[in-house]
């Protein structure tokens, strides 16, 4: 059974912000902390409790995977050629082990087809309904697949986007933001839900079919 405060943290290899990543080890409460690959660089440098180093660690030195052996963290190595990226080896291990939330810090960067794969690996959790998110120094970015609400004084950033993920979503009501919306049926290849604010004290985010990919952003 999954511990409802059983909450992973996974550090993977794309653009890492350290203040960040500081910000969510000191705000949060994690029961697991996974280093993925080149993460583990950011990792040691802050000197962070891991419970497990996953990656094929074509980016990483021998001393440093050596140093963390001496330190006994489970280490599981896996070779470049394989058919998974590291962070979604990272992801099913969280799963496998039973979290109850998932944070990604290190998930963006300027390998666009690596944080367009990871965009689509939080469909992993989505469908094993574990809430997980992407998070950089800009950007909160996660799926829904039911009604939701955001409160103005938890929001990530000032703005929020939505977009259509894998197929179209019907029925999308947007309350209490600045552009709302009533019942739209909304399609890839349109801008309709880009760069939206919130208003009121709460929104609320109804629709009645598919996927909305989430994002809420500082700039």
């Amino acid at each position: 059974m999954t511990s409802m405060d059983n909450k992973v943290l996974i550090i993977t290899g794309g653009n890492i912000d350290e203040s960040l990543l500081k910000d969510c080890i000191d705000n949060n409460k994690y029961t697991e902390i996974i280093a993925v690959d080149y993460g583990l660089m950011a990792a040691d440098r802050l000197n962070l409790p891991l419970d497990f180093i996953v990656g094929d660690f074509d980016s990483v030195s021998d001393e440093i995977i050596e140093k963390y052996r001496d330190y006994i963290v489970p280490i599981v190595t896996f070779p470049s050629e394989k058919d998974m990226t590291d962070t979604e080896i990272a992801i099913a291990m969280a799963l496998s082990h039973n979290a109850s939330a998932i944070d990604l810090i290190g998930a963006t960067g300027s390998r666009l087809d690596h944080t367009l794969a990871n965009l689509h690996m939080l469909l992993m959790p989505l469908n094993a309904q574990v809430s997980a998110c992407i998070l950089d120094s800009n950007n909160k970015i996660y799926l829904q697949k039911n009604n939701f609400t955001i409160r103005k004084n938890e929001q990530y950033g000032d703005y929020i986007s939505f977009l259509p993920f894998n197929g179209d979503v019907y029925g999308l009501t947007l309350e209490g933001f600045k552009y709302p919306l009533h019942g739209i049926h909304l399609t890839a290849g349109e801008s309709l839900c880009i760069s939206n604010e919130i208003i009121e004290e709460e929104a609320k985010v109804i629709f009645d079919e598919g996927i909305l990919l989430v994002f809420e952003t500082k700039d």
